[in-house]
């Protein structure tokens, strides 16, 4: 696995903590973006976009 794979695994370790270890309207929505987030970067393996 790169590096961008891993940073992505944890992002959405990270996501998946919060949703359940607080409970707050705003910790909902910070949890989503960084499951989000992670699972991207876990498919894509790359941040931006390729050079052509």
């Amino acid at each position: 696995m790169n590096k961008i794979r891993i940073i992505g695994l944890v992002i959405l370790v990270v996501g998946i903590i919060i949703q359940f270890a607080l409970e707050n309207d705003a910790t909902d929505f910070i949890s989503g973006i960084l499951i989000g987030g992670g699972i991207g970067l876990l498919i894509t393996g790359k941040v931006g976009k390729s050079p052509k």
